[in-house]
């Protein structure tokens, strides 16, 4: 079985099969080229589907507004590309986890990159906040725990990418990362191969979010067993945690 960290190397985003095509769509004009694809397990829930067409329809509008006005007196200006891809990245018959990777080049010195994520609830359908996850009386301990985890990650990757530690004007980590609902919003179930429960989550930062663009992206992998002593009983199941 593969370790945690090796699952989460490639993004965990060796998604589990889906049953039918995904749902795909495609917009051009001289001011913009946005992509759009969605896994066909969400497409199929009609409250999730109609979550990930919104938050679509926000960065679209936004985009092509945006566009607009960065066409008028700019004789350099290019069209706008957006790409939007979501992928399955845990799913049980309690929840359905995604996480949408976006490439967005809007005409400056490099493309941006963000993420969004949606843990969805089978049973409420509804959307499951990293704080849901937790029994009320134990949210602060667990958010503590899982923003220590990820900062840690945090620093290990930066040096080795950097080549040097997180000094005074560059440990900006905690900047982003925190024991805050808001700040670890953007996170994902996880799963080893073979094995039918998460392993843990991911918590997934766009390149420049908080810390030197030149960096990349950031997923840190927070391992189920720094938070599962402080989850609720109907989630524990959800989890490889006693």
């Amino acid at each position: 079985m593969k370790s945690f960290a090796a699952a989460i190397a490639c993004l965990v985003l060796a998604a589990v099969p889906a049953l039918g095509a995904d749902y795909e769509t495609k917009e051009k004009s001289p001011l913009y080229e946005l992509h759009l694809r969605v896994p066909a397990s969400a497409m199929a829930i009609a409250a999730l589907k109609d979550k990930i067409l919104a938050l679509y329809k926000a960065d679209a509008d936004q985009a092509k507004s945006d566009a607009k006005d960065d066409r008028e007196g700019n004789p350099h200006f290019h069209a706008y590309n957006i790409d939007t891809n979501w992928r399955v990245t845990f799913e049980s018959d309690a929840v359905l986890s995604l996480s949408a990777e976006i490439n967005a080049d809007t005409g400056g010195a490099h493309p941006n990159e963000a993420f969004q994520t949606i843990v969805w609830d089978k049973k409420a359908g509804r959307a499951l906040p990293i704080d849901g996850l937790f029994q009320p009386d134990h949210v602060k301990d667990a958010l503590t725990a899982v923003a220590s985890a990820a900062v840690k990650a945090w620093a290990k990757v930066y040096i080795q990418r950097s080549g040097q530690r997180p000094g005074p004007d560059t440990d900006l980590a905690k900047d982003g990362i925190g024991a805050d609902p808001d700040k670890l919003k953007t996170y994902a179930l996880t799963y080893a191969e073979g094995n039918p429960a998460a392993n843990g989550i991911v918590l997934l930062y766009g390149a420049g979010q908080v810390w030197p663009h030149v960096l990349g992206d950031f997923r840190l992998a927070v391992p189920a067993t720094v938070f599962g002593k402080y989850l609720k009983p109907q989630w524990k199941a959800l989890f490889n945690v006693p």
